[in-house]
Formats: C-alpha cells, structure tokens, sequence
C-alpha cells in the first residue's frame, strides 16, 4: 500500500494534534479527593444507559453543578433510567486495579479513566428525584436498544439470549464468571467485543442475501443502513460509533475490491479518532476493532490460499479464509490484553465463526421482528436459538479441557508489537 505525500502528511499532522491533545488538553483528575473513604449524599444525573449486570447494576451518575463523573452500583431491582435526577448515599471509594483469574492485573483505574470517572459508590442507596434530565435523543435511543433486548429476550431462553445480545450489542452483563471465563480461555471474547468486525459481519451478510434480488448498489445501501440501525440500537455510544465507522471501512473493501482504498480509510480513520481522544489507544474495543479490520482486509488474501479445497460458492471459501484471518489478527493483541494464550482458539473461533454471520443475522432479523411482526419473531428465535445454543456448546466443551490454556501473567508489549510487525512483513511482501 503505497502513500502519496499528501496522505503521509495528513498522517503526520493527525499524529501532532494526537500528541498536543493527549499531553495538553485532555481532563485531569477532578480534585475531590477530601471526600474519599467518607460517607457522602450526592445529587447527580444518570448520564449514561445502565449496565445491567448478574447481581447489581452499574451506573454513571454525572454530579450537579460539579465536572465529576461517579459510578455507582446499585442492585438489579432498581429502576433506573439514563436521563434520572437521583440522590446516592453511600461510601466514596477512588477505583483499585486487581487481578484476573489468569493471574494478570486489570488497570481498572485507567479503564475508568478514559470514560472520565475518578470515584465510585458501592452498595449504594438511591432515591429518584426526577426523570427526563437528559438528551431527547439519547432518551430514545437506549429505549429502541432497550426494547430490541427485549425483543430477543422474549423469545430466546437465558443464557442463549445474552449471547445473542452480545454478539449484536456488545453486552455481557448477563454472563456469569465460569463462561466469561470460557470465552477467555478459549480465545473468543472478541466475538462478543463491540467491534467494527462484528457490525459488518451483519450488514456484509444482508448484501449477499439482498445481491441475489437487487443490483450492487442497492445491497450496499441497505448494508449502510444496517451499520446505521446498528450504531442507533447501541444508544449512538462512543463505541459504536467506532465500530461502525471500522465496518464501513470493511465494507468498502468488500465491495469495490479496492482494499488498498479501505486500508487508507483505516489509517486516517484510526487517526482520526487517536486525535478526538488520544485514550482510545487503551480501549480494548478500538484495538480489537481496528486490528481485526485491517487483518480481515489484509490477510484474508494470504489465507485464501489454504483453503484451496472449501468450495467458492456463496463465499465460502472467502468466509473461512476471512474467518482465521481475524482468529490471527487478534490473537497477539488479546493475550497482551488477557494474559491467557489459548491453545484451542483456532479450532474453536473456526467452528463457530463460520456460523456467526448467520447467527448475527437472524438475532437481527428476530429483534426487528419483534417490534413489527412477533409470530415471525419466534419463527427467527427459535432458529436462532438452535444456533446460540450450538456455539455456546462449542466454547463450553473447548473452555472445559484442561489443556485449554496457560496463563502468561506479564506477556510483553514490546513481543506484542515484534509479531504485528512480523505479520505487516507478511502482509505487504510482494510475494504471497
């Protein structure tokens, strides 16, 4: 992929204004520090959709009149809503890294960091003063999103449906700790990471099905609309956004077989968003997204040739190439991130990664249902849930051998960086 002068100095001037930004302009630590580990009644708005977890809630209470963010957990029985005026009493604690089941060291402090929040509240007591304090617009997004879970919900059983739901959205909250663990071991939690790779799985697959009745052009547009639809769903969060631009990318280089346009949009788009907010550089969901993209574009050329014997028709051959191409990609990046390298990811991300663009378009298709047509919503879920159940089986079985991983408590950055560097080798010699 060869630059041309203006792109490399657009690539440089976005990596100024990324390091001006990050060393200059982004908010400090908000001083409150004389209230920490003391009890506290705080008045605050909801400014975020609730997260909904097992055994409690958690949510982000922007303070009145003050630039403090807190997160605050109450239990799953509260009604809570984003855009609710609330009173919180409870004890006021500064967030603490801990360690993983693998043995590494989560930076909880940064991850919190980089949505702004420097305190938090646990057990805490609440009393709703008011409702309707936030964005209109947000207030109907998180309930067409809301009500989409619901719509799967409804019709697909616990666990099933949480898995469903992740796949589309990116929520885990449902999951316990025994199959969190499951997706670690086996080297595929990525799949349910809001990821661009997950969005244009859905909408690369309503262009296939759509390119059988309409011309090109018209499949791509309802592709378009798909990201769209999805980025709405997920309450137009910061994240989502992300996620849709990356599989807009993908798509462009699906479609106009132009990849070396689609790698340049990666670039400049990745920039972009490094020099808007210099922190998404440590957010999980970016790394994964951006990675998984530019390995999809990029090394599903390199690993069609394996495949040699999968048949070409309805894309096949390209899905299972695209499928490890991906596997490969994140791979690196995932045990930096979790410390566990999985020694059935491959045989695991490919039995189940080939069905989860079907998967991921009929869990669409049921929830859209839902709000249009719910008898042909439980038709989807009850095909759907087939599906679910089988790739949850599948994690379950490879999550359960006891060679299924190794934990690796401090896997270098530096070796990290080394094998993308041997992977970008790879990719861009001239022989395949």
């Amino acid at each position: 992929m060869q630059l041309t002068k203006k792109e490399i100095s657009l690539i440089i001037v976005l990596i100024i204004i990324a390091l001006v930004r990050f060393f200059f302009f982004l908010p400090g630590k908000p001083a409150y520090q004389n209230a920490v580990g003391k009890e506290v009644v705080l008045k605050g708005v909801v400014s975020d959709d609730p997260d909904i977890r097992l055994k409690n809630q958690h949510l982000n209470i922007k303070l009145k009149d003050k630039d403090v963010n807190i997160l605050v957990f109450v239990g799953r029985e509260e009604e809570v809503s984003y855009g609710d005026e609330i009173k919180v009493r409870g004890l006021l604690e500064e967030p603490e890294n801990f360690v993983t089941n693998s043995g590494k060291e989560f930076n909880y402090k940064r991850y919190l960091a980089n949505q702004d929040i420097y305190f938090m509240i646990k057990n805490a007591q609440i009393e709703i003063l008011s409702s309707g304090n936030g964005s209109k617009i947000y207030s109907l997004l998180f309930k067409i999103k809301n009500s989409f879970m619901k719509n799967v919900d409804q019709v697909i059983p616990m666990p099933e449906s949480d898995l469903g739901n992740g796949l589309i959205l990116g929520a885990r909250g449902g999951f316990d700790e025994d199959t969190k663990n499951e997706f670690i071991n086996t080297g595929t939690i990525h799949i349910i990471a809001l990821s661009g790779y997950n969005v244009s799985i859905v909408a690369n697959n309503v262009i296939k099905t759509l390119g059988f009745i309409f011309s090109k052009t018209i499949s791509i547009v309802f592709g378009g609309i798909v990201i769209l639809l999805f980025i709405i769903m997920t309450g137009a969060s910061a994240t989502a956004i992300r996620a849709g631009i990356m599989a807009s990318i993908m798509l462009l280089g699906r479609m106009t077989d132009r990849k070396y346009l689609a790698g340049r949009a990666l670039i400049v788009a990745g920039l972009l968003m490094v020099a808007y907010d210099p922190r998404v550089l440590v957010d999980m969901s970016f790394q994964l997204s951006f990675i998984a993209t530019g390995g999809v574009l990029y090394l599903t050329p390199k690993t069609l040739n394996w495949f040699r014997f999968v048949p070409l028709r309805f894309g096949f051959r390209e899905m299972v190439a695209s499928t490890i191409a991906a596997t490969i990609s994140v791979m690196p990046i995932l045990l930096y991130l979790t410390g566990v390298f999985s020694l059935v990811s491959l045989p695991a991300n490919f039995l189940i990664l080939l069905l989860i663009p079907y998967v991921m378009f009929f869990i669409f298709v049921t929830g859209i249902f839902g709000f249009i047509a719910p008898v042909l919503a439980i038709f989807f879920g009850y095909i759907t849930y087939i599906m679910l159940m089988y790739i949850l089986g599948v994690i379950h079985f490879f999550g359960s051998l006891p060679f299924a991983s190794f934990s690796i408590q401090s896997f270098p950055l530096v070796l990290t960086i080394i094998i993308y560097i041997f992977l970008l080798r790879w990719i861009f010699r001239e022989k395949s």
